[in-house]
């Protein structure tokens, strides 16, 4: 399950936002965040939609949040390819294999935006 809510405290600093609470929600207010009154605490309480959040924010909460689930997930990237290529017509299999001897491994990759390390990918060979 997905958090959606943040409260104040959980925010401050993250993602390039201002370091203290009053930083935090004067930005809030200047930029229109959706806000509700935090349940069961007393006082002036209150947590962000992570959907009015800017989209760095955003990012580094999805990864704080579920670390394990998207490391998890990156083994099944081949499992996952592996499915989708069986599912190709031979026309589709034969074209997209000549698309990556044509751009290389490494062009194809930075078209899909993965940046590979040095050493992941093997450099592509001019044919033909």
């Amino acid at each position: 399950m997905k958090k959606e809510w943040f409260a104040t405290s959980e925010l401050v600093g993250v993602g390039g936002l201002p370091k203290s609470r009053q930083g935090l929600n004067k930005r809030a207010r200047e930029d229109g965040w959706e806000k509700r009154r935090r349940k069961g605490v007393q006082g002036r309480g209150v947590e962000y939609s992570i959907n009015s959040l800017p989209e760095t924010v955003r990012k580094s909460l999805l990864l704080e949040i579920e670390p394990s689930a998207y490391s998890a997930r990156q083994p099944a990237a081949l499992a996952v390819w592996m499915q989708i290529y069986q599912q190709l017509s031979e026309k589709e299999r034969d074209e997209l294999i000549a698309y990556i001897l044509r751009v290389g491994v490494s062009t194809t990759l930075s078209q899909l935006g993965i940046t590979p390390s040095d050493g992941d990918v093997v450099s592509s060979m001019d044919i033909g």
